[in-house]
C-alpha cells in the first residue's frame, strides 16, 4: 500500500501582468495487488517438534501478478553478543495450492537464515497457499513462556512495496518424563540383598509433580528399605503388600521430578538440556 500525492501549479496573465497559483495537495491510497497472511498449525512447540506453516497470498488486483517471491526468515534472532541464530530448520518439503486445490510440490531455496518460495503467477482474485514444514532445532529457546517469531516478506515486480506478516509460536510448558529401572547385583543368589534402582528424568521445562511409583516385584523381596534421592522413606509413606509397592501413599509425602535446566552456549548459541532427575531405590532380601 502506497500513498499518491499531487499538487498542481498554474500560471496566467492579466493585462500586462502575470500571476500564479498553487493547488492544494491531493492524495489517494494506492492499494497493493497482493496481501499475505502467515499462520501455523498449532500454537506451541517442544524441542525437536515439526511445525507446519501456511502462507496465504491473495491477489486483490485486476491483473495477473507474476514472479511472486516469499522469503521466510525462519525465526532468526540476535543474541546479546550480536550473533544471529536460526531456531527453525526447513525440512525441504512444501506444496502449492491455488484456490484450495493442490497445484504442485515446490522447492524452497535455502540460505543461511531463510527460505524462499517462488510462485510463478497469481491470477486476479486468486489465493495461493504455500504449506511447508520446519523442525524446532537446538537454537530454539525452551525456557517457560519463550517464543519463536518468524516473518515472511513478499515481493513481486508489480508490487508497490514489500508486504509481510509474522507468526509467533510459544514453547509448551510441559514435563517429559522417562523412567529407567536397573537391578544389582547381577547375578544374585537366594538370601542376598537385591537393589532396584529407578532413575526418573524430566527433559521438560516445568517439574513433574505428584509422582507415584508402582511396581509388582516377582519374586517379592522381604524387609525392604526405600530411599528417594538418598533419603530413607518412612514405611508409613508407602504401601508394600504381596510384592506390590506403591510410593508414596497418603498426603504426607510427595515426589517431584525437577524441570530440566537449559543453558545456551555463549559462543555457538546452542541450547543444552540437562534433565531434572529423581532417584528411587528399593533394597530387600531376595
Amino acid at each position: 500500500m502506497a500513498q499518491i500525492t499531487n499538487q498542481a501549479n498554474l500560471t496566467f496573465n492579466y493585462g500586462n501582468a502575470t500571476g500564479s497559483a498553487v493547488s492544494n495537495i491531493a492524495s489517494a491510497t494506492l492499494l497493493d495487488p497482493l496481501s499475505v497472511e502467515k499462520t501455523s498449525v498449532g500454537a506451541t512447540y517442544r524441542a525437536g517438534d515439526r511445525v507446519t506453516y501456511v502462507l496465504s497470498v491473495l491477489n486483490n488486483g485486476s491483473v495477473t501478478v507474476t514472479d511472486v517471491n516469499l522469503v521466510d526468515n525462519l525465526g532468526t534472532y540476535t543474541r546479546p553478543d550480536g550473533t544471529s541464530v536460526t531456531p527453525l530448520t526447513y525440512g525441504g518439503e512444501a506444496a502449492l495450492y491455488i484456490d484450495g486445490v493442490f497445484s504442485s510440490a515446490i522447492t524452497g531455496t535455502e540460505t543461511l537464515n531463510s527460505v524462499t518460495f517462488r510462485i510463478p503467477s497469481i491470477a486476479p482474485g486468486s489465493n495461493a497457499l504455500v504449506v511447508y514444514a520446519v523442525t524446532v532445532n537446538e537454537y530454539a529457546p525452551l525456557t517457560p513462556n519463550a517464543t519463536v517469531t518468524n516473518t515472511v516478506n513478499v515481493t513481486a515486480p508489480s508490487a508497490t512495496a514489500p508486504i509481510s506478516d509474522s507468526n509467533t509460536i510459544t514453547v509448551e510448558n510441559y514435563a517429559e518424563v522417562v523412567i529407567l529401572k536397573e537391578m544389582s547385583p547381577d547375578p544374585v543368589s537366594d538370601g542376598d540383598l537385591l537393589t532396584y534402582t529407578f532413575t526418573v528424568t524430566n527433559t521438560g521445562n516445568i517439574p513433574a509433580t505428584d509422582v507415584i511409583l508402582t511396581d509388582a516385584f516377582n519374586p517379592a523381596p522381604s524387609n525392604i528399605t526405600v530411599t528417594v534421592n538418598g533419603q530413607t522413606v518412612a514405611s508409613t509413606d508407602y504401601t508394600y503388600e504381596n510384592g506390590l509397592l506403591t510410593l508414596p501413599t497418603g498426603n504426607n509425602y510427595e515426589m517431584t521430578v525437577p524441570a530440566a535446566t537449559v543453558t545456551q552456549d555463549p559462543v555457538t548459541g546452542v541450547n543444552t538440556v540437562v534433565p531434572g532427575t529423581l532417584l528411587i531405590t528399593v533394597t530387600g532380601t531376595i
